[in-house]
């Protein structure tokens, strides 16, 4: 059975591997810990002491609220369109409404 380490336990082990003067790899093989998980929670308990968020997708980019909607704004309805797209070697694609 895997054992099952708290906040203050794994910051005891980061602090542990910081002056073990072992590298990652070989600290986590004596520790039994899997280096992906000492990695995870070295950044987790950095941005923590930092004051950011606890979930990662947030530490991104913010939560989904917020984001701003950028439109623009639209008064009437357009009166018709005309577009033209030169493609290259004479070839030009136009577009017209109305």
């Amino acid at each position: 059975m895997k054992q099952r380490y708290s906040r203050a336990d794994w910051q005891r082990l980061i602090d542990e591997q910081g002056v073990s003067g072992l590298t990652q790899r070989a600290f986590c093989a004596q520790a039994g810990v899997a280096v992906a998980t000492l990695g995870y929670w070295k950044r987790k308990l950095r941005a923590d002491s930092a004051g950011l968020a606890e979930d990662p997708a947030s530490a991104r980019g913010g939560s989904l609220n917020d984001w701003l909607e950028l439109a623009p704004e639209v008064s009437e309805p357009a009166r018709g369109w005309h577009i033209e797209l030169d493609l290259g070697n004479g070839v030009c694609l136009r577009l017209r409404q109305g």
